[in-house]
């Protein structure tokens, strides 16, 4: 398997042909039969690929077809069969060395047609310090010089020198590191300086970076205090002083901002010394100066002029950074009073938000805004502030602007959680007045549904609470959790139901809403007499509710009105016998005993017990005559057809005091049939076998059909033979079987193909291609003995025994090879023939392949069938025998 791995990737990824061979390739040497062989070989730096057993060869600079040559010569004193040798290339790659001041020096391995800086970059990347405008490449014993540094500049790739296998790079060290080893990081090279005094220019003062820099054509003095990094704040740029040749110069640099005259440049060139004095003046403000500070891109002073606006000093400053709060812009005067500015508001609407002037001296102070990852709340002040508690995804305390609404608010907080009480929000007003109520009620739910407009939230202001409850999680945790439910917006439920206890209840819910939130009636419930204690009046009101004449009538009038804080309690039924009394079991909704009255039909003992349930079998309702003790005890009812065809009320079963009534239930599953099946009757029953979802027994009457049953049974599965569906019809005197093709339904949707079904018969559905019956013995070649997988196979005159072996997953590996029977009885009677499948592989032009037709079999013995197996077998016997003897008679 690696071996034919290794054959797919080098028809996939190998190179193209004529490339020369380099040192780091990876060859791959295709010789069949030979494990040696079965890896990949690399041409070391020398320019050799070691053999397996013959040694170094020489290959590097050879073409593939050169190469391959000269390994065959090699390999033809050890090897004889050399007529499938081929040399195929998997890899070729480029080797390089780099030295000097580089972070991992050393030879490496580069993609071909890679340049200079993928070397470098593998190399580790230059180090701090590195000359790079004096990079060398040394190919062959001759060196040639490159800038680097103009390439980084310029990116121009030609101007790079192209990479051949076995060169090397090497990076000089700058001067300035001198003779001793030391860590410089980019910051301390920059500072220092990149060049000596006789071919740079020194520069010191009041500058943010003095030192020795590189002097380039065309150069000023501007250029050069720039390359500097500027004049700090301190320095007289009018007083800069220039020594070049000996000559000294002095230099105003605002006058040349101001004016622009070249002419007033001094002359520079390498060796040039720039100084920037310090102003020896107190630094004073101008009489046109405004000032900017906090969350700005470049806080200071600014000379303003006659006209300058607010946004004017701002953008000269850079611009709010991501950090100001622009809604709270301070502007302090000398001459008037500090006033705020709202920036977002302006933005928003400047006709009707105007910026005031700009005058000289006035201070523009932009604080910066509230970070939430910050837990101190001490930022925003209780008057600018608003807290949000309870089930919301974010709680906390935020900064309240009277522009936001609650739903702002809400929004701000993440929304609500799943489990939150939306009917009952509390808004509590810590500064509510003597007429004004402290805590409010919203129900945002109510709000929601009905869309309500948008004047009608909460109107909330800064210092306010909004708390949101948290539903209970389960009706049994009414001891903790259930303490922060409003009792207000409770009901309470006890007795014969499945979960009593305390349900969160609104306006929107019912009876039988909260019924079914308590899990119902439990089978002891009285639901004839269920009580209803309503408190919400002035005075406590008990009413009854007769719950089964509902279930009865269906009547909703009946329904009584609940509201949150009434008690619903269901009583237990009562226990005491009665002997006129019916019996109700199985699939109905309460089953029990009831009471019985000869003016009681058997639909009214059927309506006292709820009614059936949908998983009832209606239509074989067995009643037990409990006064009857002969055979015919039992009688049996169809109620699904007393429904569908309407039938009399004569023909209902008469009922008597101490019937039974079972209703059986339908299976669940229809892998149920060892249990619950047993109650369902055969004659209501189909059976579906075979390539289907869920094969079994299932229920049926006459209304349904074919592919009623067949989706019932999860329909046919990928293996479903849907040619030679097979329907076995046992409702007629004798057995009947038919045949579908399902197939030909889906083609042609004809509804006539679908046969006609009734309870009692079979359907099954084949495997695809499983029953060998179906594909005639002219048509099949049967293979047998040791083959992976022996069985009957198609078969057709374009195949050979091969092709059979091949689809059979070959032989097995105790298979005897050396003597394969083949037994041909298409014609001319039977015929066997032996044949050597291991001399054939030797030698296939010598020995040719059996002719196989349709109809024969093939036999693939055992090596334990060989001749030589059983000869040492007989002999393994005779010695055994031997054995026996002379151990019984040493005994």
């Amino acid at each position: 398997m690696m071996r034919l791995f290794l054959v797919i990737c080098m028809l996939v990824i190998a190179p193209a042909w004529g490339a020369n061979l380099t040192p780091g390739d990876r060859v791959f040497l295709q010789l069949p039969g030979e494990a040696d062989f079965n890896e990949p070989l690399t041409i070391d730096d020398q320019g050799q690929i070691r053999l397996p057993e013959i040694g170094l060869v020489p290959v590097a600079g050879l073409s593939p077809e050169q190469a391959e040559q000269r390994i065959r010569e090699e390999l033809r004193t050890v090897y004889r069969n050399l007529d499938e040798f081929k040399l195929s290339i998997l890899e070729q790659v480029l080797r390089v060395r780099v030295l000097g001041y580089v972070e991992e020096p050393g030879m490496i391995s580069l993609k071909p047609g890679s340049n200079i800086q993928m070397a470098v970059t593998a190399a580790g990347g230059a180090r701090p310090g590195a000359q790079l405008d004096q990079f060398k490449l040394i190919r062959n014993g001759q060196s040639q010089q490159f800038d680097y540094k103009a390439y980084l500049d310029g990116g121009d790739p030609a101007s790079l020198p192209s990479l051949q296998g076995g060169d090397t790079i090497f990076i000089p060290a700058s001067p300035l590191l001198g003779n001793v080893e030391v860590d410089f990081d980019a910051a301390s090279l920059t500072k220092g300086g990149d060049a000596n005094e006789e071919q740079g220019i020194t520069i010191f003062g009041e500058l943010r970076n003095p030192g020795t820099f590189s002097f380039k054509p065309g150069m000023t003095v501007v250029d050069a205090v720039m390359r500097a990094e500027g004049v700090t704040r301190y320095a007289d740029v009018t007083k800069i002083r220039v020594i070049t040749d000996n000559i000294p110069y002095q230099f105003d640099l605002k006058a040349y901002l101001d004016s622009g005259d070249t002419s007033n440049l001094p002359p520079i060139k390498p060796g040039t010394t720039i100084f920037a004095p310090i102003e020896v003046e107190d630094i004073n403000t101008t009489s046109r100066t405004v000032y900017v500070m906090g969350e700005v891109k470049a806080p200071g002073a600014y000379e303003s002029s006659p006209g300058t606006g607010f946004i004017d000093v701002l953008a000269n400053a850079g611009g709010p950074t991501r950090f100001a709060d622009t809604t709270q812009i301070k502007l302090l005067s000398s001459t008037k009073a500090a006033m705020t500015i709202n920036l977002v508001k302006y933005t928003q609407a400047p006709a009707l938000y105007p910026l005031p002037d700009m005058m000289p001296g006035d201070v523009i102070f932009i604080p910066e805004k509230i970070d939430f990852n910050e837990k101190s709340w001490l930022k925003v002040t209780n008057d600018r502030a608003i807290k949000i508690i309870g089930a919301v995804n974010n709680p906390g305390r935020f900064e309240w602007n009277d522009t936001m609404s609650f739903m702002d608010l809400l929004a701000h907080a993440g929304g609500p959680k799943q489990q939150t009480n939306l009917s009952n929000i509390r808004i509590v007003r810590e500064s509510a007045s003597t007429d004004e109520e402290r805590v409010t009620t919203f129900n945002f739910e109510a709000f929601t549904k009905l869309g309500k407009p948008q004047n009608q939230l909460p109107q909330l202001q800064a210092g306010d609470t909004v708390i949101f409850d948290e539903l209970p999680h389960d009706p049994t945790d009414n001891k903790a959790s259930w303490l922060r439910q409003s009792a207000q917006d409770s009901i309470y439920i006890f007795g014969q139901v499945g979960a009593p206890g305390r349900y969160a209840f609104n306006n929107e819910q019912g009876f039988l809403d909260i019924l079914s939130a308590a899990d119902g009636p439990t089978g002891e419930a009285d639901i004839q007499d269920v009580l209803i204690t309503h408190r919400n009046g002035t005075t406590t009101k008990v009413t009854r509710f007769n719950l089964a004449r509902y279930f009865k009538s269906g009547n909703e009038a009946l329904l009584p009105k609940v509201v949150a804080g009434d008690v619903i309690f269901v009583p237990q039924v009562d226990t005491v016998a009665d002997t006129e009394a019916i019996k109700v079991m199985g699939a109905v909704k309460s089953p029990g005993r009831f009471n019985w009255n000869v003016s009681m039909t058997f639909l009214d003992v059927l309506a006292l017990a709820g009614g059936p349930l949908q998983q009832a079998n209606i239509t074989n309702i067995r009643i037990i005559k409990e006064n009857r003790q002969s055979q015919d005890n039992v009688l049996y009812f169809d109620l699904d057809n007393f429904i569908n065809e309407g039938g009399s009320f004569a023909a209902l079963p008469r009922l008597t005091a101490g019937d039974t009534i079972v209703i059986d239930e339908l299976p669940h599953d229809p892998t149920d049939n060892k249990s619950s099946w047993i109650r369902q009757s055969a004659d209501d029953s189909i059976y579906v076998f075979g390539q289907v979802g869920a094969p079994g027994r299932y229920a049926f009457n006459r209304e349904l059909g074919f592919l009623d049953i067949l989706s019932a049974a999860d329909g046919p599965n990928g293996d479903a033979d849907l040619r030679q569906i097979r329907i076995s019809h046992r409702n007629d005197n004798t057995a009947r079987v038919t045949r579908l093709n399902l197939s030909m339904y889906f083609e042609t949707g004809d509804e006539s193909l679908l046969p006609e079904i009734v309870p009692g018969d079979v359907i099954y559905v084949p495997k695809l291609e499983g029953n060998w019956l179906d594909k005639p013995s002219e048509q099949v070649v049967r293979l047998m003995g040791s083959v992976n997988k022996p069985g009957r196979y198609p078969f057709n005159s374009q195949m050979n025994i091969l092709d059979l072996l091949a689809e059979a997953g070959g032989p097995t590996d105790n298979a005897y090879i050396e003597r394969i029977m083949i037994v041909n009885t298409s014609c001319c009677g039977d015929k066997a023939q032996t044949f050597n499948l291991r001399d054939y592989v030797i030698e296939p032009a010598r020995y040719p392949l059996p002719l196989l037709r349709a109809g024969d079999t093939v036999y693939v013995p055992n090596l334990n069938d060989s001749v030589g197996e059983q000869w040492r077998q007989g002999l393994r016997d005779v010695l055994g025998i031997f054995t026996l003897i002379a151990l019984g008679a040493a005994l």
